[in-house]
């Protein structure tokens, strides 16, 4: 494949572009990139794209969510995280949640995420075979994984149950070319010490993320039972051996100076999900004070349920406002840093660094973006613009063409690996046979 006439930003740490500038790939890698001057011949490619008016940009890393709940959009609203989980999320999944569910609910997730240029996600669910062969079937790629906690779950009876379903998800896609199975707790407060250090074990001994909730409200520590007095859930978890380079925190809205520290030593990733985080009231993670300790921020949606999209745009543009309204600092988060989070933030906060930047040898995990629209124009040319763009004005409906591992899954807007009709159906006769 080449994409020709575009700006391309490769979000590596020299953070080039070239512009006008070109992309190629051979399988599902990136073969090149660079100035059109130095374009190779068209007729070397099975499919050439005329990128004129847009950015070319690795995909979107989502960073942490719960793709199935996507179903769950709309059903409970302006409540607090745990009065949303305990009275109305938790019965829900209850009552409705089965393979078939998760299957198909994260199909309509891998469409909406598709559409907005999301070319990996990080997931944890419950029957997460079934979202991880979503994902596949879908093109995308994922790392998915078995939420595992404390109490029955629909797919789990015991901690252990859930334990063995991972094992299982391990088994099945170790050595896919789209899943990376995963190893997840759900939370230090909905797990013991000895899940957490079985769970995490287990990643270890397969050389796989950890993925778990992770300070997200400022209630966590006082209902964690087993942390020693005065003891944040942080260092609980660096206690216990949980903290790891690739263990990840999600949301980390009440992470304090002593907590980021313990984390940047121990090269765990973190996942800011401000949309989220901002509807149910948990607050507002404080990115700059753990970039600058040297933790690896990644952005994420988390669930659909309570967010209520999937549009990393979204989180992009709350990502570089939040900071500099709450530090009353315009210069807190930059664009270009905040693209960063987007992209190569959360490849290096999922500890997988073969995606997120544009350079041959890469995974061709893109995004194309039109920027010639109304709420883009007109475009300045200076270097730091077009991140400007990305960050503050760029929309989800922008992206025209979305590629994972070298094949296009949208092109000119139309998603090619799925049936957008036959998703859209289902989910609607879903919702019409529950009422029923």
């Amino acid at each position: 494949m080449l994409l020709t006439n575009a700006t391309v930003l490769a979000m590596d740490s020299e953070l080039r572009q070239f512009n006008p500038g070109y992309l190629a790939t051979e399988g599902e890698l990136v073969s090149a990139i660079g100035p059109m001057s130095d374009c190779p011949p068209v007729s070397g490619f099975d499919e050439v794209l005329d990128c004129s008016g847009c950015v070319v940009l690795p995909g979107m890393v989502n960073a942490h969510t719960h793709m199935p709940m996507v179903y769950f959009r709309g059903l409970a609203d302006d409540l607090p995280l745990l009065t949303w989980l305990n009275e109305h999320i938790w019965p829900a999944e209850g009552k409705h949640l089965s393979p078939d569910f998760c299957y198909h609910a994260t199909r309509l997730a891998c469409l909406e995420s598709i559409r907005g240029g999301v070319t990996c996600v990080n997931d944890m669910y419950l029957f997460a075979a079934s979202v991880a062969s979503a994902v596949a079937d879908s093109g995308m790629r994922g790392l998915v994984s078995e939420g595992v906690i404390q109490f029955p779950t629909p797919s789990a009876p015991t901690w252990q149950d859930g334990k063995k379903l991972s094992e299982a998800l391990i088994a099945e896609f170790s050595g896919h070319p789209l899943i990376e199975p995963a190893v997840a707790c759900h939370a230090p407060y909905t797990c013991t010490p000895e899940i957490l250090t079985t769970m995490h074990g287990l990643s270890r001994e397969h050389g796989l993320l950890f993925h778990i909730h992770l300070h997200e409200t400022n209630a966590e520590q006082g209902i964690t039972e087993w942390l020693q007095p005065g003891e944040s859930p942080t260092a609980g978890l660096a206690r216990l051996g949980v903290l790891g380079p690739r263990t990840l925190g999600a949301h980390c809205v009440w992470v304090e100076q002593p907590d980021m520290e313990l984390m940047a030593s121990h090269g765990c990733g973190a996942c800011h999900c401000p949309a989220s985080n901002l509807k149910l009231a948990s607050g507002v993670a404080p990115t700059v004070a753990m970039l600058k300790a040297g933790v690896n921020v990644g952005l994420g949606t988390d669930g659909a349920a309570s967010n209520n999209n999937l549009d990393m745009w979204e989180e992009l543009h709350l990502s570089s406002l939040l900071p500099k309204g709450i530090l009353l600092d315009a210069e807190a988060m930059p664009a270009q840093q905040a693209v960063q989070l987007a992209t190569s933030g959360g490849a290096a906060a999922l500890g997988d660094r073969r995606f997120g930047t544009l350079a041959a040898g890469k995974l061709a995990d893109i995004c194309v973006i039109d920027l010639a629209t109304p709420h883009t124009t007109p475009r300045y040319t200076h270097a730091s613009a077009v991140y400007s763009y990305l960050a503050y004005s760029a929309q989800a409906a922008d992206v025209r063409h979305t590629i994972a591992n070298g094949r296009l899954l949208m092109r000119e807007r139309e998603v090619l690996s799925l049936n957008e009709a036959a998703v859209l159906r289902e989910a609607t006769d879903w919702l019409a046979g529950t009422a029923g």
